[in-house]
């Protein structure tokens, strides 16, 4: 199944606002550690929010996702806004760029969809070659308590419900090998016809010893670990998300 097709139009209508929320929290986490990034890149972009967010701040913005059908919305986003940003269909375990970058984000849990330790390893490599020495990788995922735990407990959940479109999530209660699975249902209004979306979504949770001995291995040296990037807070057991900051060294 090809993932963020159909979905990607229940997807760019949604209230999924996650990434560009972060972008007003950014400034405070720049200024604890004294940096002043201008080239960014946004790995996994989706529908542009966070690209089109930081380019509107003059940022030097590229955003780089594996879903044609994603990048197709994510370009008229940045031409709507009169922005430029320099969209790429490329998968984070390809990514290939000469040009060097001073900050790479990736937001809303994408790097779980790697499902085993050898793809996270080889995404954290390829981060890496993408960066400036000292260069920065900011990230969140899920933790295996959220997929496990938050998951279940808000399943299913509609979430969105109007006269042309309908998106209800199911997780299965399946949690094997700390990968989770996500069904995501919708319909969508054509006319006098309504169009049916399905499509499976697989994350794995990693314990964050995995993630610090899968970044250590590429030269990555870790500056923050917290469960809010606005409060900057360490995780707790029960934190259903983690974000990481790194430094290539």
């Amino acid at each position: 199944m090809i993932l963020y097709k159909g979905f990607a139009d229940l997807y760019t209508k949604g209230p999924y606002h996650f990434s560009e929320r972060l972008v007003e929290h950014l400034p405070k986490v720049f200024g604890r550690f004294w940096i002043r990034p201008k080239k960014l890149l946004d790995l996994c972009c989706g529908d542009g929010r966070f690209a089109v967010a930081m380019a509107k701040k003059s940022m030097d913005m590229t955003g780089v996702d594996a879903s044609p059908y994603m990048l197709k919305y994510a370009r008229q986003r940045a031409l709507k806004a009169r922005v430029k940003v320099n969209f790429v269909r490329q998968e984070m375990q390809h990514l290939d760029f000469r040009v060097k970058f001073d900050l790479v984000t990736c937001w809303f849990d994408s790097i779980n969809y790697l499902l085993t330790k050898r793809e996270l390893d080889t995404a954290f490599r390829k981060v890496n070659r993408v960066l400036k020495n000292g260069g920065l990788f900011i990230f969140d995922m899920n933790t295996i308590y959220g997929l496990s735990v938050n998951w279940q407990d808000n399943s299913p959940c509609v979430i969105q419900d109007t006269d042309k479109l309908f998106e209800v999530h199911i997780c299965p209660p399946i949690f094997k090998r700390n990968i989770a699975t996500l069904r995501i249902i919708g319909f969508i209004k054509h006319g006098r016809y309504w169009r049916r979306v399905v499509e499976v979504h697989k994350e794995r949770g990693y314990r964050l010893s995995e993630i610090r001995k899968s970044f250590k291995k590429t030269h990555f040296k870790e500056l923050g670990c917290w469960e809010s990037l606005k409060k900057m807070t360490k995780p707790k057991r029960d934190s259903g998300k983690v974000f990481f900051m790194l430094r290539k060294i």
